[in-house]
């Protein structure tokens, strides 16, 4: 029988004491393991899933969703524990696997097994990969547990466990306390044993209450929203410091893999705002909350910081800070130490270095950069401009200030990629931006943002294998740079990876879920795997998040054309022009009475002969990509027009052309020779 390859859920269950039960009664055992059975086929069954084959007193079953397996683990704990005759430990993992013979390979099997053999008696524990897919799920509900080294797995695994119903944790029957009790009385401790036992537990217990809160509230604290600090000295001129302390205490807490940090852009949509710590963190899906408080009086820098347990509401730790401007460098190290030590972090030697590390010992050259942050956040043609001149301005005050470069690095990357420019204007800036980033790195190799830079450059250059590196490392080196989770999303897509693809943006998503452009990158995602439904309301829900994101519109503008809900498609990418200030309103409104005549007059060909026109006249003024001009080539039925300008484009090395594998104007021309031959050249697999 020929092996079949395909994306499962696979799930491992396990017996707890089997192997000594089978010693001491082995009719007993037989009669557990066939119970265990009679359980699991029938909600295996229910739940869309297969039950592989048995191993020993374990059994392995797959399922073609993620979430079936979820509720199918969950329905067999609570009827397991319903019955009260055994317990199980679960593990689940989501990844390709190798069908053959009524049998299964491949390292997600491998992997499933080896999150099963860690989980705890009566426990689901699954990988990253199937919290990814179950994190948004109503009815299920899941924790962080920490990032384990699986035998026979090469890469460190961030396992989760999926949390149970109190009423579901396993409840002793009498007989089995009886028979712990029986084994008890009869094992011949000496009387002194028991006396060392109870002073154990006692100075135990006595440990936890002379801490108090400071330790035991924090110590199950593993995710964290650092809400923007408040600028209390109300001058305007000062909202970059305190915006800046904000950000650069998240990028540093950021560093330490083990703890979860929501993104910028997630937390400054409470900027402005008087929320109530517990409600912010709530929305937010965090543990703790820390708030700050920001003012200067003449030379000095007054911080106040408050750490909150959002479930109680109390305060776990506070702390006042008065520095002398010229000290603020040092000053947000400490801060990161501190933070970072009241949520009883283990650090290593190289996680302090990397919490405490000071990028430049210049006061000025910082409040440069914090400047130049300030401005890279507002994202306007003129703000970036700005942004650049503050981050020139930072080195030059100290030449080996690496993070001036990185600002700098991933301003024109962003200008190069979000701002109306001439095909020639976008390759110098691409040029600077890759110059920016390599020196960063010359300066500090262990800088997340460089790499992410790179990794966009080389997607540029059509050197995929390179691109895929830079982001591996860029996350490896920030875990929680949910950026760089989003751009190696669309990385993967573009190669045709869409399993992957979505695990990398759903991450990004649980790291920054108020981001505009991730919740849009989960949008295209599906509008990829030509799942349109789901990408409309994904696009839907983008917009009520962020009415004035621009990109959205121009996607959901697509999908609605391609569904002939023509009406609806222009207004949206005349929504879509206006936004980005391509069009006036008046002008975009004149668009859109030509192209709704176009279609009145010959339907969607009057539509694509008006784009047509469009996209050549764009293209010689310098601006438009040629493989644009192919699409509506395709469209209107030329096919020959169409290798033409795709032609064109190679020979340009035009970006368009990564997109060749994923985009859905060219779905009918795939088994045509000539693409076949060009996704070949450019470096993409067919």
């Amino acid at each position: 029988m020929p092996q079949t390859r395909q994306l499962a859920a696979i799930m491992f269950t396990d017996i707890v004491g089997y192997t000594a039960l089978m010693g001491e009664d082995e009719e007993k055992a037989f009669e557990v393991l066939n119970k265990n059975k009679s359980i699991q086929k029938p909600i295996i069954e229910d739940y869309r899933g297969t039950l592989i084959k048995e191993l020993g007193d374990g059994i392995l079953a797959s399922f073609t969703t993620v979430s079936d397996s979820v509720q199918a683990a969950i329905k067999i704990q609570e009827t397991c524990n319903q019955i009260n005759e055994f317990q199980l430990r679960i593990g689940i993992h989501h990844g390709e696997i190798v069908f053959q013979e009524n049998d299964v390979f491949g390292d997600a099997v491998n992997i499933a097994s080896r999150v099963q053999a860690i989980a705890p008696v009566g426990g689901i524990w699954i990988s990253e990969s199937v919290h990814q897919n179950v994190v948004n799920k109503k009815n299920i509900s899941t924790r962080y547990v920490k990032t384990e080294k699986l035998k026979n797995v090469k890469e460190m695994l961030r396992i989760y466990e999926v949390v149970m119903r109190s009423d579901h944790i396993f409840q002793p029957k009498t007989n089995h306390i009886k028979n712990i009790t029986e084994k008890v009385r009869k094992t011949s401790f000496r009387p002194l044993s028991f006396l060392l036992i109870a002073v154990l537990i006692i100075f135990g217990l006595l440990f936890f209450i002379s801490k108090g809160k400071g330790v035991f509230a924090t110590a199950s604290i593993q995710s964290i929203a650092v809400l923007p600090f408040v600028n209390e000295s109300r001058v305007a001129d000062m909202e970059y410091l305190s915006d800046g302390m904000t950000e650069t205490l998240i990028n540093n807490l950021s560093k330490l893999g083990d703890l979860s940090v929501k993104a910028r852009s997630s937390v400054f949509r409470y900027k402005g705002k008087n929320i109530e710590p517990q409600k912010a963190g709530t929305e937010l899906s965090v543990v703790a909350i820390l708030n700050g408080r920001v003012a200067q009086r003449g030379d000095n820098i007054i911080l106040n910081l408050e750490l909150v347990d959002v479930k109680t509401g109390n305060q776990i730790w506070g702390e006042q800070y008065n520095r002398k401007s010229t000290d603020l460098v040092a000053l947000q190290s400490e801060i990161a130490r501190d933070v970072a030590n009241k949520l009883q972090q283990k650090l290593t030697g190289t996680g302090g270095q990397k919490i405490g590390k000071n990028y430049t010992a210049n006061s000025e050259a910082y409040k440069l950069y914090l400047r130049g942050l300030f401005h890279w956040h507002k994202r306007t043609e003129n703000d970036l401009k700005k942004a650049i001149d503050y981050f020139n301005q930072a080195k030059e005050k100290d030449p080996s200030f690496a993070l001036a470069y990185a600002g700098l690095a991933v301003t024109y990357n962003v200008l190069s990629s979000n701002i109306v420019m001439t095909r020639q204007n976008v390759a110098e800036t691409r040029v600077k931006a890759n110059a920016a980033a390599l020196k960063a790195l010359e300066l500090d190799e262990s800088l997340a943002e460089p790499h992410a830079v790179l990794a966009s450059q080389r997607t540029f250059e059509w050197d995929f294998n390179a691109a895929v590196n830079e982001y591996k490392r860029a996350i490896e080196l920030n875990p929680n740079f949910a950026s760089a989770h989003q751009w190696y999303s669309e990385l993967l897509a573009r190669l045709g990876k869409q399993a992957e693809a979505m695990v990398e943006v759903k991450k990004a998503y649980e790291l920054d879920p108020f981001s505009p452009a991730v919740n849009m990158n989960v949008g295209l995602r599906y509008y990829e795997v030509r799942r349109f439904d789901e990408a409309i309301a994904q696009f839907r829900k983008t917009i009520e998040l962020a009415p004035d994101y621009p990109m959205t519109y121009w996607f959901l503008s697509d999908l609605y054309f391609r569904k002939g809900l023509y009406e609806e498609s222009l207004e949206l990418s005349a929504k879509a022009q206006i936004l980005m200030k391509m069009e006036t309103p008046e002008s975009a409104e004149r668009e859109i009475t030509e192209l709704r005549q176009a279609i009145k007059q010959e339907g969607k060909k009057g539509y694509w002969r008006k784009i047509l026109e469009e996209e050549l006249k764009g293209y010689r003024k310098g601006y438009n990509s040629a493989v644009y001009v192919a699409i509506a080539y395709w469209e209107l039925g030329d096919k020959e027009k169409v290798f033409e300008w795709l032609e064109k484009a190679y020979t340009e090395h035009d970006e368009q052309l990564t997109y060749l594998k994923n985009n859905v104007a060219f779905d009918n021309l795939r088994s045509d020779p000539r693409f076949k031959d060009l996704l070949k050249r450019v470096g993409l697999p067919e």
